[in-house]
Protein backbone atom coordinates (compact mmCIF):
# COMPACT_ATOMS: atom_id res chain seq x y z
CA UNK A 1 0.00 0.00 0.00
CA UNK A 2 3.19 2.38 0.83
CA UNK A 3 3.51 2.64 -3.41
CA UNK A 4 0.15 3.49 -3.85
CA UNK A 5 0.22 6.36 -1.69
CA UNK A 6 3.37 7.64 -2.53
CA UNK A 7 2.23 7.16 -6.20
CA UNK A 8 -0.79 9.24 -5.25
CA UNK A 9 1.60 12.13 -3.36
CA UNK A 10 3.11 12.26 -6.28
CA UNK A 11 0.35 13.18 -8.52
CA UNK A 12 -0.93 15.83 -6.49
CA UNK A 13 2.34 17.36 -6.00
CA UNK A 14 2.67 18.06 -9.70
CA UNK A 15 -0.68 18.72 -11.16
CA UNK A 16 0.78 21.60 -13.07
CA UNK A 17 2.46 18.35 -15.04
CA UNK A 18 -0.26 15.87 -14.85
CA UNK A 19 -3.98 16.36 -15.54
CA UNK A 20 -5.63 13.27 -14.15
CA UNK A 21 -9.22 13.49 -12.76
CA UNK A 22 -9.65 13.74 -9.08
CA UNK A 23 -8.99 10.83 -6.94
CA UNK A 24 -11.60 8.65 -6.52
CA UNK A 25 -13.94 9.42 -9.83
CA UNK A 26 -12.04 6.69 -11.77
CA UNK A 27 -13.63 3.86 -13.71
CA UNK A 28 -16.41 1.06 -13.10
CA UNK A 29 -15.21 -2.15 -12.46
CA UNK A 30 -17.71 -3.67 -14.67
CA UNK A 31 -16.07 -1.36 -17.31
CA UNK A 32 -12.83 -2.38 -16.38
CA UNK A 33 -13.97 -6.44 -16.76
CA UNK A 34 -15.63 -5.63 -20.17
CA UNK A 35 -12.23 -4.23 -21.52
CA UNK A 36 -9.76 -6.99 -19.95
CA UNK A 37 -12.62 -9.42 -21.39
CA UNK A 38 -12.65 -7.48 -24.91
CA UNK A 39 -8.83 -7.68 -25.07
CA UNK A 40 -8.34 -11.21 -23.59
CA UNK A 41 -6.13 -9.65 -21.12
CA UNK A 42 -5.53 -9.26 -17.54
CA UNK A 43 -4.80 -5.80 -16.44
CA UNK A 44 -2.19 -5.75 -13.49
CA UNK A 45 -3.15 -4.61 -10.15
CA UNK A 46 -1.63 -0.98 -10.34
CA UNK A 47 -3.18 0.02 -13.45
CA UNK A 48 -6.67 -1.35 -12.20
CA UNK A 49 -5.93 1.00 -8.96
CA UNK A 50 -5.34 3.81 -11.23
CA UNK A 51 -8.03 2.94 -13.27
CA UNK A 52 -10.64 2.95 -10.36
CA UNK A 53 -9.23 6.26 -8.75
CA UNK A 54 -8.13 8.45 -11.34
CA UNK A 55 -9.51 7.20 -14.72
CA UNK A 56 -7.61 8.32 -17.08
CA UNK A 57 -5.87 11.49 -18.04
CA UNK A 58 -2.23 13.34 -19.58
CA UNK A 59 1.35 13.44 -17.85
CA UNK A 60 3.15 16.28 -20.05
CA UNK A 61 -0.01 16.52 -22.33
CA UNK A 62 0.39 12.57 -23.47
CA UNK A 63 -2.42 10.75 -22.60
CA UNK A 64 -2.12 7.51 -20.35
CA UNK A 65 -4.67 5.22 -22.19
CA UNK A 66 -7.09 4.20 -20.00
CA UNK A 67 -10.82 3.03 -20.17
CA UNK A 68 -13.46 5.48 -21.72
CA UNK A 69 -16.40 3.94 -20.65
CA UNK A 70 -18.27 3.58 -24.08
CA UNK A 71 -18.76 0.72 -26.25
CA UNK A 72 -15.83 -0.60 -27.73
CA UNK A 73 -15.78 0.46 -31.55
CA UNK A 74 -18.15 3.21 -31.49
CA UNK A 75 -15.59 6.01 -30.80
CA UNK A 76 -12.12 6.96 -31.18
CA UNK A 77 -9.41 8.10 -28.83
CA UNK A 78 -7.32 7.39 -25.90
CA UNK A 79 -9.09 4.16 -24.79
CA UNK A 80 -6.95 1.54 -24.21
CA UNK A 81 -9.26 -1.07 -26.41
CA UNK A 82 -9.08 0.84 -29.30
CA UNK A 83 -5.57 2.11 -29.17
CA UNK A 84 -4.65 -1.72 -29.05
CA UNK A 85 -6.98 -2.95 -31.68
CA UNK A 86 -6.12 -0.72 -34.09
CA UNK A 87 -2.30 -1.37 -33.40
CA UNK A 88 -2.90 -5.04 -33.57
CA UNK A 89 -4.70 -4.53 -36.82
CA UNK A 90 -1.96 -2.55 -38.29
CA UNK A 91 0.34 -5.36 -37.09
CA UNK A 92 2.15 -2.43 -34.96
CA UNK A 93 1.94 -4.66 -31.72
CA UNK A 94 0.89 -8.23 -31.03
CA UNK A 95 -1.28 -9.95 -28.23
CA UNK A 96 1.50 -10.30 -25.96
CA UNK A 97 2.03 -6.24 -26.13
CA UNK A 98 -0.53 -4.35 -24.54
CA UNK A 99 0.08 -0.42 -25.50
CA UNK A 100 -0.43 2.40 -22.40
CA UNK A 101 1.15 5.34 -23.93
CA UNK A 102 2.39 7.09 -26.90
CA UNK A 103 4.42 10.47 -27.23
CA UNK A 104 5.24 12.85 -30.22
CA UNK A 105 8.98 11.78 -29.47
CA UNK A 106 8.07 8.77 -31.15
CA UNK A 107 7.97 6.70 -27.97
CA UNK A 108 5.63 3.98 -27.45
CA UNK A 109 5.21 2.38 -23.77
CA UNK A 110 3.58 -0.97 -23.18
CA UNK A 111 2.75 -3.57 -21.10
CA UNK A 112 4.92 -6.92 -21.65
CA UNK A 113 2.55 -9.43 -20.98
CA UNK A 114 4.52 -12.47 -21.21
CA UNK A 115 6.30 -11.71 -18.08
CA UNK A 116 4.96 -11.50 -14.69
CA UNK A 117 6.19 -10.69 -11.22
CA UNK A 118 4.84 -12.34 -7.83
CA UNK A 119 2.41 -9.43 -7.81
CA UNK A 120 1.12 -10.16 -11.20
CA UNK A 121 2.37 -6.84 -12.57
CA UNK A 122 4.00 -6.68 -15.80
CA UNK A 123 7.25 -4.51 -16.95
CA UNK A 124 6.95 -1.34 -18.66
CA UNK A 125 9.06 -1.39 -22.02
CA UNK A 126 10.05 1.87 -24.32
CA UNK A 127 9.84 1.48 -28.11
CA UNK A 128 11.91 3.85 -29.64
CA UNK A 129 13.90 3.95 -33.06
CA UNK A 130 13.15 0.47 -33.83
CA UNK A 131 14.19 -1.19 -30.21
CA UNK A 132 12.83 -1.86 -27.75
CA UNK A 133 14.04 -1.68 -23.46
CA UNK A 134 12.50 -1.82 -20.32
CA UNK A 135 11.62 1.67 -18.75
CA UNK A 136 9.89 0.62 -15.32
CA UNK A 137 9.45 -2.41 -13.36
CA UNK A 138 5.19 -1.95 -13.02
CA UNK A 139 2.64 0.54 -13.58
CA UNK A 140 3.29 2.60 -10.37
CA UNK A 141 7.22 2.87 -11.25
CA UNK A 142 6.26 3.85 -14.95
CA UNK A 143 3.77 6.76 -13.47
CA UNK A 144 6.34 8.14 -11.21
CA UNK A 145 9.28 7.89 -14.25
CA UNK A 146 6.78 9.76 -16.64
CA UNK A 147 5.90 12.31 -13.82
CA UNK A 148 9.55 13.08 -12.79
CA UNK A 149 10.42 12.96 -17.04
CA UNK A 150 13.02 10.03 -15.86
CA UNK A 151 14.55 8.28 -19.18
Amino acid sequence: MEKYEAIATLIAENTDIVDFADFGNGVSDFWINKAQDHLKVAFPPSYIWWLRNYGGGEILGDEVYSVYQKDFGTFIGGDIVYINELNRKNGFVDNTQLVIQKNDQGETYYFDLLKTDENNEYPVFRYINSAAAKYADDFLDFLAKRIKDEY
